[in-house]
């Protein structure tokens, strides 16, 4: 490795439990570091809005301006195939999810998460945000009611020269 060419691209995809205005996500990210609050299952921070976001994926890569890359990683049941070109002040991400569902025997249902933006060196961007709500039937003690969702899904990177 070029140590002193190389930077590090932190890129994450993570489920917040709310609809949330993809303006104050991009504020609050920029007060904190990608890779503290995605170190677990759930996001780890003081800043609110940020609190209670599922991360589905999180990984560092070391990256150069200019360079296109992919990897593949398996944990358990879970495969992550990642492409990502990072240009100069720009990047563009696709990362696949394939995870084992509980239905059946290997079976396993693939979710893609694509986008791309500017990326100067700095502060964690959202790279693109997809949002959710609606309404879904519940059964409780045999008793079936519909309860309404929301949800945000974003793909954060972050790029340190």
């Amino acid at each position: 490795m070029f140590s002193g060419l190389c930077g590090q691209l932190d890129l994450a995809v993570v489920r917040f439990p709310a609809s949330i205005d993809p303006a104050e996500l991009d504020a609050a990210l920029a007060r904190v570091s990608l890779v503290e609050i995605t170190n677990s299952d759930r996001t780890m921070t003081t800043e609110s809005i940020l609190k209670g976001g599922t991360v589905l994926f999180a990984q560092s890569l070391p990256a150069s301006p200019g360079s296109r890359f992919s990897s593949s990683t398996r944990i358990g049941n879970n495969r992550a195939d990642v492409e990502v070109a990072l240009g100069s002040g720009k990047v563009e991400a696709n990362i696949s999810l394939l995870e084992g569902v509980k239905v059946g025997l290997r079976n396993f249902e693939k979710k893609n998460y694509s986008g791309s933006g500017a990326l100067p060196p700095g502060p964690a961007r959202i790279i693109s945000v997809r949002q959710a709500s609606g309404v879904s039937p519940s059964v409780i003690k045999g008793k079936s009611k519909l309860e309404s969702y929301s949800f945000t899904i974003a793909l954060i990177a972050q790029y340190t020269p």
